[in-house]
């Protein structure tokens, strides 16, 4: 009888010290502001092609995005370009979000399974893999780049400060560079 009673004291007193951890482990889990932010801009800028709303995509580029496709610098046939407008053979109809990460102030990889029915053959591929690249840009995320057929893992985000410059806000970049010296001991 004391043995149970030693046990369930026991088990009553590991309850709270479970919700704590299952706590932090929540806290952990949560994606920041930016990831979410981008993720909600994604799902506008995506539901908005399969509506066929082209204004409202070309909203959501980023403009150094719209200037490149417009100068033919990406192919014009090239779903990665961007420019869905420009071919209507293949038609997004669903997609999922499998995942996202910040890879640097103000710059966010999505990576989503997308739906498309491509009229040609008059069928459906579904699941394919694709990762958006999203920068912070005026006052929020604009859309960049796709990468079609990569998953989050073999997208590579690190390079994409220096294969894109100027393309996030300098605010953002300034505002960055103050946390981390604040981070580091390094502020006034």
């Amino acid at each position: 009888m004391v043995a149970t009673a030693l046990f369930l004291a026991l088990v009553a007193a590991a309850e709270p010290s479970r919700a704590a951890a299952d706590s932090v482990e929540s806290m952990l889990s949560e994606e920041s502001a930016d990831v979410f932010l981008a993720k909600a801009t994604l799902q506008q800028y995506l539901s908005r092609i399969v509506r066929k709303d082209w204004d409202g995509v070309r909203r959501l580029t980023h403009p150094k995005a719209l200037a490149k496709i417009e100068s033919g610098r990406k192919k014009a046939k090239d779903p990665g370009a961007l420019a869905p407008w420009q071919d209507d053979s293949d038609q997004l109809k669903t997609f999922e979000f499998r995942g996202a990460r910040q890879v640097s102030a103000g710059v966010v990889l999505v990576a989503v399974g997308e739906d498309v029915y491509h009229s040609d053959d008059q069928g459906m591929s579904t699941g394919n893999p694709a990762v958006y690249l999203l920068f912070k840009s005026r006052n929020g995320f604009l859309v960049g780049d796709k990468m079609e057929g990569v998953g989050l893992g073999r997208a590579a985000g690190e390079q994409a400060r220096a294969a894109y410059p100027g393309w996030v806000d300098h605010q953002v970049q300034a505002q960055a560079r103050r946390a981390e010296a604040i981070r580091n001991g390094r502020h006034r």
